[in-house]
Formats: structure tokens, sequence, C-alpha cells
């Protein structure tokens, strides 16, 4: 009878050490997905991201872009009626990929340009007027016009943007940008997540289908 009592007695008592060693093991790899999740969210979105959009309903748009790239200024008119239709739905984040010769020279303005609080206009002129000063197609290489346009934004201190141009955060964010987009495995641009989902196909109905999706899922 004792040998009975105390085998049940093991047995309780390595029924108690499992449900508690799993009761452990559960919780970790619940503090494990959460540190993950966390860094992962940060390669898409870095406290310093250009933002735009009221996101009401907590969706993200990263847009990996560089202002000198040609899809990016083609592929700007879809991202403009995207955000015209559902600004208060999702928040739009810019990074920047700076696969090209004057990539640096147009962050650093458009990083300056949004100390002024012009950073919208100065981002839609480059697209706008790309053909201009930097079609790859017609081989045109002439990032010095950008100071002329520079000049018909309104309420743009172009002396100031020269200066503020020089910030070494600027080449921070830069180098940032690139080392999260390599991560993400994003090489080319433009480059689009929605809620951390890559865009597979660049065209307007595949951006607003996987935004739409998320909105009324």
């Amino acid at each position: 009878m004792q040998n009975k009592l105390l085998v049940l007695g093991s047995l309780g008592l390595i029924f108690i050490l499992y449900i508690v060693a799993t009761f452990f093991y559960k919780s970790e790899q619940k503090s494990e997905q959460a540190v993950i999740s966390l860094n992962k969210s940060e390669l898409f979105v870095r406290d310093y991201s250009y933002k735009m959009g009221d996101n009401q309903k907590n969706i993200t748009v990263v847009e990996f872009l560089d202002p000198e790239c040609e899809s990016c200024a083609i592929y700007s008119e879809v991202v403009k009626k995207l955000y015209k239709e559902y600004y208060k739905d999702i928040q739009i984040v810019v990074r920047y990929l700076d696969n090209h010769k004057n990539s640096k020279l147009t962050i650093q303005m458009l990083e300056a340009a949004r100390v002024q609080g012009k950073y919208e206009e100065v981002l839609n002129m480059m697209f706008t007027k790309h053909s201009l000063w930097a079609s790859h197609y017609s081989s045109i290489d002439k990032p010095e016009l950008l100071w002329g346009f520079l000049e018909d934004i309104s309420g743009l201190d172009i002396e100031k943007l020269k200066i503020d141009m020089n910030n070494p955060k600027i080449d921070e964010i830069i180098a940032q940008d690139r080392a999260d987009a390599t991560a993400l495995g994003v090489t080319g641009t433009p480059t689009l997540f929605v809620n951390g989902v890559m865009l597979n196909e660049l065209s307007k109905q595949a951006l607003f289908d996987l935004v739409e999706k998320e909105i009324y899922k």
C-alpha cells in the first residue's frame, strides 16, 4: 500500500513539474516572439521616418523610394491617389534607398525642406519634373536644374535649405534606411509594404487591393 502511494505521489509530482515547465516554456516563447515582432516593426518604420495620414485604422504603407528613380516618379501618381482616397485610414511612411548618382543630393534636399515643412512639396516637384532633370530613358543628368525648381516652391528658404542639407544626421538616415532595406530583402525602388506584406505587383489595382483588404477585413 505504501509503495502504491509512493508511486502515485511521484506521478503526481512529475505531472505538476510538467505543467510548470510547460507554462514557463510558453511564456518564454511569447516573450521571444514579441521581441522579434518589435524588431521587425522597427525595420519598417523608424522614429525619424517621414509619415503622412491620420491612420485611424492602423494601416501602415511603407514605401522605399529613391527621388532619382524613374519608376518611383511614375508610381508616385498611384501613391498620391491612394493617399487622397484613404488618408484618414492609413499612414504612408517614406524610407530611402539611394541607388543612383544623385540620390544623396535629392535626399539631402528633401530632409532640409522637411525642416521648413516643405517635404511633400519638394518630393512632388522632384517626381513631376523628373523627366527634365533625371530621365534615365533619355540619359538626362541635370540635377542642377533642381535649384531653379525649388525657387518655385512658395515659402521655401533656399539659403537655409543649403545649410540644413549639411546636417550629418541625414547621412545616418540614409545609412539606416539602407540597412533596414537590406534586412527586409529590398534591393530596388519603389518597394512597398502594407502592414508588413510586400506588394508583389507594381500596379494601382494591386496596391489598392492590398490596402482595402486591411481596411475591410
